[in-house]
């Protein structure tokens, strides 16, 4: 039976004492009683389960050598989801600590949308940094932590200056610069450019970029970040870096291009009507343009190449980590905050709470704790990341964490997880639509209140999600499992015992779209 989302008691673990099993990036050395560990906070943006030690394109292998070596080094999660598909409430639900399910802040964006602070449940929650800077830690922080962006697009940030020692380059940008492919290689002359997503001259781009790596702005955050691992610290720090890349645009120099010629470009599988059966949230015209202007397979050579540039940036700042002389008691934890679709399921965006949008990578290495080259298939949150950087440095948790430690599974890859749960608002409908999914060992479960749609996938037998059997009979036991998931942390969500709307369900549980509108 699926246990229940509550959280549950932290255990406290101490770094101290423990006898170190392997060595941890080639080091062997357990910090001393007196001392509490480093925190190597490491984000990449955007990033999916294509990563060589996931291997999520079955037809193509994306050239990832660095985050591999850092993952045969440490314990990944291969079962790891977002709070949410996008950066903006991910990265508040993440660093706050309170799941934006229960804060209601669903979209935190920019400009005129709500700050994170304006949500009463956020108003006084110490922070991840905060927490770590009122208790003598050093806090450091570099590129894209919190989603914040660089004028002229928006003048707001999600970051708090007061919770830093420093921020490079500033808490309100999160990038130095950004450097753009040529006009005729990013809209070029042969593509309806009139109705390119984003715009004419929109931001969703794709090119290479006639420079080498030391003009794009991921560089010099890692510069910066490659710096403060070189120097003594008086205290411990937490060091937070976070690469844009691959975040569209995706224009990265062209040797990353070179690497993806296009005539060897391999499209992921799409299933012909895999819709019918599902909400299309997604907005699959995105896809659509792509495909009618030859556009699909440009696309993935892109985001494939921006992958690898940022994968390069981040082998900068292992070298330098290993380096260093913090390497031997130094927590290092990799995430994205979300992932990424490519054609899968006809969309290329994230926004949507199927696999391709909530699995995100993970990789966890703490001297003493972690052995080299495990892994846990178990389903675990991002939530999980404050909780369980607070259980590793010895300290008390605050009351306020959604998420459990996952310190038991890094002792033990086997041991059992909860299900978790990914949730988004829908606000390009005609009337916003919130949807719910959980993600369990087996089996996705999504649910949308407000047209009472029912999505279910078996992973054992459908790991692309193509089948949606929410409504068979034999799988009525495994939905309400699933629904006391949701109710754990929804207690007032309802089902209505009627039929989906737009939707009609046949007498053996198959459901097909019956004039749905199409986003």
């Amino acid at each position: 039976m699926i246990q229940s989302l509550t959280p549950r008691p932290l255990m406290l673990f101490v770094l101290a004492g423990l006898v170190l099993a392997a060595a941890h990036l080639g080091h062997a050395q357990v910090p001393s009683a007196e001392s509490k560990p480093n925190i190597l906070f490491i984000s990449v943006d955007d990033l999916n389960d294509w990563v060589g030690f996931m291997n999520g394109h079955p037809g193509m292998t994306i050239q990832t050598p660095n985050l591999d070596r850092l993952a045969a080094s440490s314990m990944i999660f291969t079962n790891a989801h977002t709070p949410a598909p996008a950066c903006a409430p991910t990265r508040a639900a993440i660093l706050s600590g309170v799941h934006h399910t229960r804060s209601g802040a669903e979209n935190v964006y920019w400009g005129d949308e709500p700050r994170w602070r304006e949500f009463e449940a956020l108003r006084d929650v110490e922070t991840l940094e905060q927490f770590f800077k009122n208790r003598g830690y050093k806090t450091l922080g570099a590129g894209k932590i919190y989603h914040s962006q660089a004028p002229p697009w928006s003048p707001t940030s999600q970051v708090e200056p007061a919770n830093w020692d420093f921020y490079y380059p500033s808490a309100y940008i999160s990038h130095p610069f950004q450097i753009r492919a040529p006009e005729d290689v990013i809209y070029p002359a042969d593509v309806d450019n009139t109705t390119r997503p984003g715009g004419e001259r929109g931001w969703w781009t794709w090119g290479p970029v006639p420079v080498e790596d030391d003009k794009m702005a991921d560089y010099h955050v890692v510069d910066w970040a490659r710096y403060q691992l070189g120097q003594e610290h008086d205290r411990p720090f937490f060091l937070a870096v976070g690469t844009w890349k691959p975040h569209d645009p995706w224009e990265v120099p062209q040797k990353y291009f070179d690497i993806y010629p296009l005539d060897e470009i391999v499209l992921p599988e799409v299933k012909d009507d895999d819709l019918e059966d599902a909400f299309d949230h997604g907005r699959r015209w995105i896809h659509q343009w792509a495909v009618d202007n030859r556009q699909w397979e440009k696309v993935v050579q892109s985001y494939a190449a921006s992958i690898t540039f940022a994968d390069a940036q981040i082998g900068r700042l292992l070298d330098a980590f290993e380096n260093s002389q913090h390497a031997d008691d130094t927590i290092v934890m990799l995430w994205s905050d979300h992932g990424m679709h490519m054609g899968e399921k006809e969309n290329i965006e994230k926004f949507t709470l199927w696999e391709e949008s909530t699995r995100v990578p993970l990789i966890v290495s703490v001297p003493g704790v972690t052995r080299p080259g495990t892994s846990s298939d178990q389903p675990v949150s991002l939530m999980d990341l404050y909780p369980t950087l607070v259980d590793l440095a010895g300290f008390d948790p605050p009351s306020h964490l959604d998420g459990r430690s996952l310190v038991p599974q890094l002792e033990d890859p086997e041991r059992a997880t909860p299900p978790v749960v990914t949730s988004y608002q829908f606000t390009w409908t005609d009337e916003p639509v919130i949807g719910h999914t959980v993600r369990s060992e087996r089996y996705r479960y999504i649910y949308y209140p407000e047209i009472n749609l029912e999505e279910l996938y078996d992973h054992d037998v459908d790991p692309s999600e193509w089948d949606n059997v929410a409504y068979q009979p034999a799988n009525q036991a495994i939905v309400r499992e699933h629904r006391q998931v949701l109710l754990g942390m929804l207690p007032d969500l309802t089902w209505d015992a009627g039929e989906p709307e737009g939707y009609a369900v046949d007498g053996d549980g198959n459901i097909r779209k019956i004039g749905y509108r199409s986003y």
